[in-house]
């Protein structure tokens, strides 16, 4: 059996235009969500000067979850091990990301805790309303 050769309006091909409507698509997705980050950057040029003081700010993140644990870097703590974090740590300013359902004890144990080892800045976060 012989075969026959399509002609040049009955090939096959590829139609790009959907391609490049999806790509554009999923570009403008990337590009809305790189512009939703929640820390934003001024660009200023700082000036130089003679005299200086270089400070290392550190700061750490827990979690206090509605039944009480305490979650510091991805791992469950107790109060006891989060003490001895914040003993060897050190930081600066403490971070306290309570659940809104959270008994106030638990948020009230941990900021005494930064208290007595001396922590400079207690900040509860929040969130906006939108």
């Amino acid at each position: 059996m012989r075969r026959k050769r399509l002609s040049y309006d009955e090939r096959a091909y590829i139609d790009v235009v959907p391609l490049v409507d999806t790509l554009l698509a999923v570009f403008l997705f990337l590009a809305i969500l790189a512009f939703q980050s929640p820390m934003t950057f001024l660009a200023v040029k700082l000036p130089f000067a003679q005299e200086g003081e270089k400070k290392v700010l550190t700061v750490m993140r827990v979690q206090v979850l509605k039944d009480g644990s305490y979650v510091y870097e991805g791992k469950t703590l107790s109060l006891d091990d989060l003490d001895k974090q914040i003993q060897s740590k050190k930081p600066s300013s403490l971070v306290i990301e309570a659940d809104e359902d959270t008994l106030h004890k638990y948020v009230v144990a941990l900021m005494d805790i930064a208290k007595r080892e001396k922590v400079q800045d207690v900040i509860i976060a929040t969130r906006t309303r939108r």
